[in-house]
């Protein structure tokens, strides 16, 4: 008997060759809610990490910005030894500013412009509306003192090693200073050998040929040191607001941005009213801060024994908040007009030495 075919068994079922569009509809819609939930996890995840990145370079930021002051203020006024002291000699260089007065000195917006030396002026280009500005000033220690006693009050200053010849420069504004007296003059010429550096003064560039008196080797030469601190706008890094310093090089004033992000600088000083430097003898006060006030309304910069300073941070990238924020700063509460994060940074600053 011939044996019957499968294809030929009435009770096969058909293969099947497909899926039905209500299957296909069924796949394509949990196929685009897992993916609808994969993107949301990836934005999310995109999102938090933006603003973690964002904070910690804010952090990071406001960090430095508060070190480089703090570094700055507390040298305000050095002199070395003559900090204590009250005779300061200013024979610097007449193409510089003036370097009398205290270590610091506080100026408003509306005060500019400021003259910075007698060639380098801040003006109201240069500074962030509304912000303040400070300059600093004193003496930056380098251990250089004297091969030997002076013989007179215009003899060349000579320096006990050579190796100290790089760093000083002719144009240096310098400082020479004993635990009796100071003196600022410019240098004209610096050079070396037989074991020594010899610095020269004499010259046209100064107002007076001579020093205050002939230093002897307990004196130390010290370089000027002088800068100013305030908000500008870096044009090199898509207009961000920018925390700059001025500082003086030879006898140039050198732009230095810093600090990108800090939008406000706003300065109170600390102020002792004990304190009277307009009798003989003068009268140093208890080193205590009887109150703060900002730079208009400070009688004389060399009663400021310390500083409150407030910084304003802003983060690099737009879109982080929701929603435009509204933040603290300096007593008033400001809305933004951006959806970037800001953070205030504040700290109080002692200034150590009486000044120039």
């Amino acid at each position: 008997m011939k044996p019957l075919s499968i294809n030929h068994n009435p009770h096969h079922l058909a293969h099947q060759h497909g899926l039905t569009l209500v299957e296909v509809m069924i796949a394509i819609t949990i196929s685009l809610i897992l993916l609808v939930g994969v993107m949301q996890i990836f934005t999310g995840s995109r999102q938090t990490y933006r603003v973690q990145d964002n904070m910690a370079r804010l952090q990071e930021n406001g960090r430095f910005a508060i070190s480089f002051l703090t570094k700055d203020l507390r040298m305000a006024g050095y002199t070395g030894c003559a900090s204590k002291s009250t005779t300061i000699n200013n024979i610097a260089s007449s193409t510089t500013a003036s370097f009398t007065g205290g270590g610091i000195a506080g100026f408003e917006y509306t005060a500019l412009p400021v003259a910075l030396a007698a060639t380098n002026t801040l003006t109201p280009s240069d500074v962030r509306a509304g912000t303040d500005i400070i300059t600093i000033k004193g003496a930056a220690p380098s251990g250089a003192t004297l091969s030997g006693n002076m013989t007179a009050v215009n003899a060349n200053v000579q320096l006990l090693t050579a190796s100290v010849a790089s760093m000083f420069s002719a144009g240096d504004i310098l400082f020479i200073s004993d635990c009796g007296n100071a003196d600022i003059f410019a240098a004209t010429n610096v050079s070396s050998g037989s074991g020594t550096t010899t610095i020269a003064h004499s010259s046209a560039m100064n107002t007076s040929n001579n020093l205050s008196r002939p230093y002897r080797t307990d004196a130390e030469i010290m370089r000027m040191e002088s800068s100013a601190y305030y908000i500008g706008t870096d044009a090199a890094n898509n207009n961000a607001p920018t925390l700059y310093r001025r500082r003086l090089v030879g006898t140039a004033m050198v732009t230095e941005p810093l600090v990108e992000g800090v939008e406000n600088m706003q300065i109170l000083y600390g102020e002792d009213t004990d304190a009277d430097f307009t009798v003989t003898p003068s009268v140093p006060g208890d080193g205590a801060a009887n109150r703060y006030l900002p730079a208009t309304t400070v009688g004389d910069m060399r009663r400021v024994v310390s500083v409150r300073m407030n910084l304003l941070l802003r983060t690099a990238e737009d879109n982080l908040a929701n929603l435009p924020q509204v933040y603290n700063f300096n007593g008033a509460s400001v809305p933004a007009t951006d959806r970037r994060l800001r953070r205030v940074f504040s700290t109080t600053i002692k200034v150590r030495n009486k000044g120039l």
